[in-house]
Parts: C-alpha cells; structure tokens; sequence
C-alpha cells in the first residue's frame, strides 16, 4: 500500500503582501456599518445582527477592522526601519484624511445644514451651543469630545444632534499603533512574542469575567472602566497573533469551517462574545487569502474615506427627508455618496499625504 505524504499547508504559505484581498474586506467591513447605521439614522429599527442582542451589524465590522490591523500593522512594524518612521507611517496614513474631514464637516456641512434651516449664515461661527471651531479644537487629535455643530440636527430627524457617530472608534486604533511601538522598541515581537499570547489569553479572561460580572474589569485594571478598550484590544492582538504566529497556523478549508460553526453555533447559544475572538479571525483570514478579489485596490483604497464620511452623509440625507423613502433607497443612496467622497478623499488628500513617507527626516 502507497502511503502519500499530505502537505500542511500554513498561513505565511497562503500570505502574499503584494496578492491579497485586505482591500476587498476593508471596504466590505466600512459598508456593512453603513448599512447597519442606516438602520439607527435612519430610523429604521435596530442594528443588531440577525436580530441578536450580542452584536450588531456595525460592532461586527468594527471588531473584525480591529482583528485585520492588528495583523497589518504589525507587519508594518517588522518592515520598516526604525520605530520613528513606523509611527510617521501611520500618523500619515490616519491624520490627513481624519482632519480633512473635520474640516468638510464644519466649512462645507454643516453651513449646508445651517443655511437650510436659517436661510442665512449670519452667526454660524459664534452659535454658543456646539461651536464650529470648538469641534475643531476639542476633536483634533481623534478622541471625540464633541459630536453636535450650531445646534443643528436637533429636530425632524431619527438621530438626533451628531454629525459623526463613526469617528469614535480611530482613537483607540490610534492608541495601538503606539502600543505596538512600544512593545516593538521592547523586542517583544523578535523575543518574546509569546507574551503577546499570554496577554491577549489574560485579556479575554478579564473580558469573560465582565460578561460574567459586568464591571469587574475596570477593578481589576481600572483602565478597562472603558470596556471598548478591553474589547477592541484583544481583538487588536488577535490580529497580531496571526501574523506572529503565521508560520505555525495550519490554513485548510476544513478549519474555516469549523471556525463558522463555531460562530453560528455560540450566536445561538450566547456565547458568541467569548467564541468569536478565537473564531472570527481564522475566517476572516481565510477570506483574506482565498477570496478572488486581489485587484480590488487597483484604482486606490477608498475605506477610510468610507468609514469616515459615511455618518454624515447619511444624517444630511436623513435630514432631508430621504429615509422616508424606504431603507433600500436611502441606503443605496447614501453610500453612493459617501463612496464618492472616499474617492474624493483618497485622491486629494490620502494618497498625496501617503507619498510622505519617503520623506527623510534627521530622526529616522
């Protein structure tokens, strides 16, 4: 009898830099929160997935967002010089299109709203009530402090008073770029990356103790008083993980598989908050790696300025009326919109901004 030799086959195997399908599942993530935000501004019912209390539509992207940086940023961290270019990398890649936006919003928005509502713009920078440059100001370095402008939004719409409910979420990526510089300049990631494991493992533990005893997180590590911060880290460094680890990561259709089932089976069971950080990111890597959609970023990225332009979008449209529609058509609406803005975004501001990081400065 001929005994064949069967060839394992792991993730750094499946992993091509240059051939992927990050881009693909990037914008596909940033127009699921679209859709699901529809659903809350436009005030069509809940966003929860499947109508089930543990997720909605919008915190399913947003984790999986979480789990495919955690992967590329460290990459990023490993291929670059020095951690000071590693840090202009991202600060290039996350400010120029975040600011860019501020600003639409307070000069080109939000005087449309103004002007709608007053018939003029005659004290739309001194209203004392969500100040134009307050938000400015007090938003500029990505934790969001203000959401209203000039006290609009205020009536006649679903969601009333913010501008931009989806810009919340950049601080805390902003927060693990630094974390992983710091655990890069520490060598973890070259030494002592079993740490990483250890660390996420220990943070999923505090995490099943708070679903266990909700509060309990922040007495055991009173910085998790911000339980996103717990929730969007762990699944950060799963990300992480994968990319450490891609070496010893067996990659076959039969574990895709049962990571799927695996989801299905604890959403139904309401286990799924503590199944999917485990779970989830073997699926989405599969689909990283297996799905055809390689040249989806032939003509640029455009999920950022998706993910970013989309709310308030989808609040000026909410305001006009189109909800009123149906959900079908305000959805479709609105992300073709915001899809031209991101378009926009991508061509003025984040690419030009992106060929800086050749630029050579005497600290790098």
């Amino acid at each position: 009898m001929a005994f064949h030799k069967i060839n394992t086959i792991y993730l750094n195997d499946a992993f091509d830099p240059q051939s992927n399908n990050f881009s693909f599942l990037r914008f596909a993530l940033a127009s699921l929160v679209v859709f699901s935000h529809c659903h809350t501004l436009g005030g069509f019912g809940s966003e929860e997935l499947f109508g089930n209390p543990q997720e909605t539509y919008g915190g399913f992207a947003v984790i999986s967002f979480f789990i495919l940086s955690g992967f590329l940023i460290n990459r990023s961290y490993t291929t670059t010089s020095s951690v000071w270019r590693f840090l202009w990398h991202r600060i290039l890649r996350i400010f120029p299109g975040y600011w860019a936006c501020l600003l639409v919003t307070v000069l080109i928005f939000a005087p449309l709203i103004y002007l709608f509502e007053n018939g003029h713009l005659n004290g739309y920078f001194q209203t004392q009530i969500d100040n134009p440059l307050r938000y400015l100001s007090v938003n500029l370095w990505l934790e969001i402090k203000q959401y209203g402008i000039a006290n609009l939004f205020v009536k006649n719409i679903p969601y009333p008073k913010a501008f931009n409910g989806s810009l919340w979420t950049l601080v805390y990526e902003f927060k693990f770029y630094l974390f992983v510089a710091i655990l890069g300049v520490l060598g973890i990631f070259n030494f002592y990356k079993k740490i990483i494991l250890y660390l996420f493992l220990f943070l999923w533990l505090i995490f099943a103790f708070n679903i266990a005893v909700p509060g309990i997180a922040s007495k055991i590590i009173p910085y998790f008083s911000d339980i996103y911060l717990l929730k969007l880290l762990i699944y950060f460094l799963a990300g992480c993980l994968y990319f450490l680890y891609k070496e010893k990561i067996v990659f076959n259709n039969m574990f895709f598989l049962l990571s799927i089932i695996l989801i299905v089976v604890s959403f139904h069971h309401n286990y799924y908050n503590l199944v999917a950080p485990f779970a989830l990111p073997y699926i989405l890597f599969w689909l990283a790696f297996k799905l055809p959609f390689i040249s989806f970023d032939k003509y640029g990225d455009f999920s950022y300025g998706l993910y970013i332009y989309a709310f308030p979008v989808q609040q000026m449209l909410a305001f006009l009326g189109l909800h009123k529609r149906g959900f079908i058509v305000y959805f479709l609406v609105c992300i073709l919109v915001a899809i031209i803005l991101s378009i926009l975004s991508y061509k003025f501001i984040e690419k030009p901004a992106l060929k800086l990081k050749k630029v050579r400065l005497r600290f790098m």
